[in-house]
C-alpha cells in the first residue's frame, strides 16, 4: 500500500463517500421512522393522549397504511383519562385555526382557557376570559397587532371574520406560535365538531413516572383508536403536519436509501475490482515465487479492509453533515415540518460503515479469486492481457438483475397506471444499470467493433490504433465505459421520470379546468358562505369550491373463522382514492369532466361521484351506497350520484365541500372555482371577484393561464425529492466516473512510454487517447441511453400512453455533453501528467 499510494487513495475515496452517502440516506430514515417533534405549546402535560393515525377496524392489504388527517378523540375519554392512577388531571384541547388578524392572512390557532395549563401560560397583563366575545392574546401577537386589554381584534376563523374583546395578554416560555386563548365554551362553539376534541393533556400526580403513566393511560385509551404520548413524541400531537411529514420522509428516504446504498455498493465494487485486477502481473509474479493462493486472497482483503475501515472512521462527521444537509433542504421546500426532530444515531452509522466494507471485501474476494487460482507456470502469461470475463457467477447474476429490470418493466406498462408507476420505473433504471454492467465487455466488443472502421477513417493512424486498444482491451475498456453508463442512465431516467409526471399532471389540470378564474388566498381560507356569493354575481354562470384530501373506498368482507370455529369480526378491504370537494349547484360549470351516469349537481349532503370503471368493478349503479372512510378515520355511508371519466391513473372521487371539509385537519377552504357568464370578458370578471373579495385577508384573483402557472409550481414536494435524489445518487455516480478514469489511465504509463519509445510523439499519443476518450464516452452514452430506455419507455406507456418522455431536449443534451466533458477530462489530464516523465523512466515506474 505504501508503494500504490494512488490505487488506496481511489479505494478510499470510492468508500468514503459511498459511506457518507449512505449515512446521510439513512439518517433521513431514521428522522422519519422516529417522528420525534418537540413539544411547545404541550410542553407543561408530561403525556399526551391523541388519535391513532393507524388504518381502523380490520384493513385487509394496507394496514400499515396511515390516515392522512388527524384523527379526533371523543369528548368522553376525558373522563376515563382521569380515573387512571397518577393521574392529577386531564385537560381537553381543541385547536381553531386563526387564519387571519387584524385584517391580515395568519397562522394561529385558537385554545380553550382551560388549555393553558399545559403550556403553561401565565397573564402578565388583564383578565381571564369571562364571557363569549373575550379573548386572551399571546404577548408577541398582542405587540404585533398592537393591541391592550380591552380592545377589540378582528380575527378569521377558517375564513369567517370575528370581532373579539381583549380581556387579557398572556406568555408562555415554551412557544413563540400565535395563540388566543378563548373561554372553554367559546373554544368549542368555534372548533364546531361536536363530540370531538384533538387531544388530552395529562397533569401528573408529584413524583408518577412519566414513561409508566403513558403506559397505563395508553392501556386506558387503546380501545378507543387513541395512544399515550410522553417525551419529544408529544410533539407529534401539537404539530399535526409532522404526520403527513412522516408519510413523505419514510418514502422517500427509503427510495433515497435503497437506491444510495445499491449505487455505493456497485461503484465501491466496480472500483476495488478495477484496483485488483490492474495488479494482475504482480500478483502473477509472487505466485511464481511461491505466495499461496490463499495468502494472496487475505493480502487483497486486509488492504481492502484497512482502506474501508479508514474511510468508514472518516465519513462518521461528514455523514451526519450531509443528512443535515438533505434535511434542511425538504424542510426549506416543505416536505417536512420544521418542527420534526433531525435524527441519526448508531444505526445510519453503522448501515453506512457495513455497506461499504461488505462491498468492499466482496468485491476484492471475488476479483482475488481468478488471480490466486491461476498456476504458478501460467501466471505471468495469464497476467499479460485479461481477456476472460465470462463465470458463472457472473452470468447469473447477470441474468437475475435483467431479468428482474424486465419483470419490472412489464409490470409497469401493464399493471401500474399513472404517477405511481414511479415506484417501479426508478428501482427498474438500477436493476438495467447493474444488468448491463455485468454484461458490459461483450456489449463493449460489439459496439467498438461498430465504431472502429467510421472512427478510424474520421481519425487516422492514431485513431485506429485507439479502437485497436479499444477492441482487445475490451475488458478494460468495459471497466471504464461502466461509470458513464451508470450516471448518465440514472440521471436520464430519475430526471425525466420527474418531468414526464409533472407535464402529465399540469395537462390533466389544465384539461379539468373548465373555470374562467380561481379565487384564492395567501396562507389563509376562504369563507365558505362566499361559494354562493360569488354565485349570485351577475357576471357569473357558476361557482364552486375547491377542496382535497384522501379517502378509502371500503368493502366490507364477510366475517371468517378462528381456529375454534367462532366467526371472526368482518374485515374490510380499503381502496385509497383522491377526494375532491366540490359544489354540486356549481361542478358541471366549473369541472371539465362531463358526468357518464347521473348528474354532479345532485352532489349535496353524503352523495358522491366517482369514476365510471370503479362503480362497473364493484358491480354498482347510480342510486347505490358505498362506504368511505374520510381521511381523519371516520366512515359514511355515501349514495353515488354521478360517474365521470377521468384520465387513466388520474382518480379521484368527487364528494360535496361542505361534507369533506369537516374531515380534514384544519377544515379550509382554499380555493373557488368561478365561471363566467357568455360574453363576459375576464377583465369584467376579475373586477367583480375582486370588489366581492376585497374584505377578505389575503384573497386574490387568479385567471386560467394564472392559475395553470400556479399548479405548476405547487407540487414541489415530488418534485423536490426526484431532483435531490437524483443530485445524490448522478453526484456520487460523476465522482466514481472521475475516480474510476484517471486511476485506469494512470496505469498506462508504461504503455505509453513504449510508444514514445518506438517513434511515436506525445501529441500522437494524446490524440490517441483522445479517440479513445470519445469512443469510451460514446460507448458509456448509449449503454445509459439504454438503461434509462429501459424505465422511461414502460413508465410512459403506464403514465399517458407516450414511449417518448416529457421534458425539455436541453436535459438530455446537458448530460451527454458533461458526460463526454468528464471523460475527456478524466482520460486526458493524467494522459498529459503520464507524459512529462521520461519514457525510459516511465517504462519501469510502478
Amino acid at each position: 500500500m505504501r508503494f500504490r499510494k494512488g490505487g488506496f487513495l481511489a479505494s478510499l475515496i470510492a468508500l468514503f463517500v459511498g459511506a457518507v452517502v449512505v449515512q446521510g440516506c439513512g439518517s433521513l430514515l431514521e428522522t422519519g421512522i422516529r417522528a420525534n417533534v418537540k413539544a411547545e405549546r404541550l410542553a407543561g402535560a408530561p403525556v399526551v393522549v391523541t388519535g391513532g393515525q393507524d388504518y381502523p377496524g380490520n384493513p385487509v392489504g394496507n394496514d400499515d397504511d396511515p390516515l392522512t388527517e388527524r384523527v379526533l378523540l371523543d369528548e368522553k375519554l376525558v373522563d376515563a383519562v382521569a380515573k387512571v392512577p397518577g393521574v392529577a388531571k386531564a385537560v381537553p384541547d381543541v385547536s381553531v385555526p386563526i387564519t387571519a388578524l387584524a385584517g391580515r392572512p395568519a397562522e394561529a390557532f385558537g385554545h380553550s382557557w382551560s388549555s393553558a395549563a399545559l403550556s403553561p401560560y401565565k397573564l402578565v397583563a388583564g383578565a381571564k376570559p369571562a364571557a363569549s366575545g373575550d379573548v386572551v392574546v399571546d404577548r408577541a401577537t398582542a405587540k404585533k397587532t398592537g393591541v391592550r386589554p380591552g380592545a377589540r381584534l378582528k380575527a378569521s376563523v377558517r375564513g369567517v371574520p370575528h370581532v373579539f374583546r381583549v380581556s387579557g395578554i398572556a406568555e408562555s416560555r415554551h412557544t413563540t406560535r400565535a395563540a388566543l386563548l378563548f373561554t372553554d365554551a367559546e373554544a368549542t362553539r368555534l372548533y364546531d365538531r361536536p363530540g370531538k376534541i384533538d387531544d388530552i393533556g395529562v397533569l401528573a400526580t408529584a413524583g408518577t413516572d412519566p414513561a409508566r403513566l403513558a403506559d397505563a393511560v395508553g392501556d386506558a385509551v387503546s380501545d378507543h383508536g387513541a395512544q399515550a404520548l410522553h417525551g419529544n413524541d408529544r410533539g407529534v400531537a401539537e404539530f399535526p403536519a409532522a404526520i403527513s411529514g412522516k408519510q413523505n420522509l419514510i418514502p422517500v428516504s427509503g427510495a433515497f436509501g435503497g437506491l444510495s446504498t445499491m449505487v455505493a455498493i456497485f461503484v465501491v465494487g466496480s472500483t476495488v475490482g478495477m484496483l485488483v485486477q490492474q495488479r494482475r502481473r504482480e500478483m502473477a509474479l509472487l505466485r511464481t515465487t511461491g505466495v499461496t493462493p490463499g495468502q494472496l486472497r487475505r493480502m487483497v482483503m486486509a488492504e481492502t479492509a484497512l482502506a474501508a475501515v479508514v474511510a468508514g472512521g472518516l465519513s462518521i462527521v461528514p455523514g451526519q453533515a450531509f443528512g443535515r444537509f438533505m434535511y434542511d433542504v425538504l424542510v426549506d421546500e416543505d416536505l417536512i415540518p420544521r418542527e420534526m426532530i433531525f435524527s441519526q444515531g448508531l444505526i445510519p452509522r453503522l448501515a453506512g460503515f457495513g455497506a461499504t466494507l461488505f462491498a468492499a471485501l466482496a468485491a476484492a474476494f471475488i476479483a482475488s479469486r481468478r488471480v490466486s487460482r491461476v498456476r504458478p507456470t501460467e501466471a505471468m502469461a495469464e497476467a499479460t492481457l485479461q481477456t476472460r470475463w465470462v463465470s458463472p457467477i457472473r452470468m447469473i447474476l447477470a441474468f437475475l438483475f435483467l431479468g428482474g429490470a424486465s419483470a419490472l418493466a412489464i409490470v409497469t406498462a401493464t399493471v401500474m397506471s399513472g404517477p405511481t408507476a414511479a415506484s417501479t420505473s426508478a428501482p427498474a433504471a438500477m436493476l438495467w444499470a447493474v444488468g448491463i454492467a455485468l454484461v458490459s465487455p461483450a456489449l463493449c466488443r460489439w459496439l467498438a467493433a461498430l465504431l472502429r472502421w467510421p472512427v478510424g477513417w474520421f481519425t487516422g493512424l492514431s485513431g485506429q490504433l485507439a479502437m485497436l486498444n479499444a477492441s482487445v482491451r475490451r475488458v478494460r475498456l468495459a471497466s471504464a465505459v461502466t461509470p458513464i453508463m451508470l450516471a448518465t442512465g440514472l440521471a436520464t431516467a430519475l430526471i425525466y421520470l420527474q418531468t414526464s409526471q409533472d407535464d402529465a399532471s399540469n395537462r390533466v389540470f389544465a384539461k379539468n379546468l373548465k373555470a374562467d378564474a380561481i379565487v384564492a388566498t395567501q396562507d389563509g381560507a376562504l369563507p365558505p358562505s362566499l361559494v354562493d356569493t360569488l354565485s349570485r354575481l351577475p357576471q357569473v354562470e357558476g361557482a364552486s369550491a375547491s377542496a382535497a384530501s384522501e379517502g378509502s373506498l371500503e368493502t366490507v368482507l364477510e366475517p371468517g373463522k378462528n381456529d375454534n370455529g367462532t366467526k371472526t369480526e368482518p374485515k374490510v378491504r380499503p381502496n385509497k382514492i383522491d377526494l375532491q370537494g366540490v359544489t354540486g349547484s356549481g361542478a358541471r360549470q366549473t369541472m371539465a369532466h362531463r358526468a357518464v351516469q347521473g348528474d354532479f349537481g345532485k352532489l349535496t349532503g353524503n352523495s358522491i361521484v366517482l369514476p365510471d370503471h370503479i362503480l362497473r368493478d364493484q358491480d354498482k349503479k347510480v342510486g347505490d351506497r358505498v362506504r368511505l372512510r374520510w381521511g381523519n378515520g371516520e366512515a359514511s355511508s355515501m349514495t353515488v350520484v354521478g360517474t365521470f371519466d377521468p384520465p387513466r391513473g388520474f382518480d379521484y372521487a368527487m364528494v360535496p365541500a361542505a361534507a369533506l371539509l369537516p374531515h380534514t385537519t384544519d377544515g379550509k377552504l382554499s380555493q373557488i372555482l368561478v365561471k363566467a357568464k357568455p360574453g363576459v370578458s375576464s377583465q369584467d370578471l376579475r373586477a367583480a371577484l375582486q370588489k366581492q373579495t376585497g374584505e377578505v385577508p389575503g384573497a386574490f384573483v387568479a385567471n386560467r393561464s394564472e392559475a395553470k402557472a400556479a399548479h405548476a409550481e405547487s407540487d414541489k414536494s415530488g418534485r423536490v425529492a426526484s431532483y435531490l435524489l437524483a443530485a445524490v445518487v448522478v453526484g456520487y455516480a460523476v465522482i466514481a466516473l472521475v475516480n474510476a478514469l484517471i486511476v485506469a489511465t494512470a496505469e498506462r504509463r508504461s504503455e505509453f512510454a513504449l510508444q514514445r519509445l518506438i517513434g511515436s510523439t506525445g501529441r500522437q499519443v494524446l490524440w490517441m487517447m483522445s479517440v479513445e476518450a470519445l469512443v469510451t464516452a460514446l460507448v458509456g452514452i448509449v449503454l445509459g441511453t439504454g438503461v434509462a430506455a429501459g424505465s422511461l419507455i414502460p413508465f410512459g406507456v403506464a403514465l399517458d400512453g407516450n414511449v417518448l418522455p416529457s421534458g425539455p431536449g436541453w436535459v438530455y443534451m446537458t448530460i451527454v455533453a458533461s458526460a463526454v466533458a468528464l471523460t475527456f477530462v478524466s482520460i486526458l489530464l493524467p494522459t498529459t501528467l503520464a507524459l512529462r516523465a521520461k519514457p525510459v523512466e516511465a517504462t519501469v515506474a510502478p
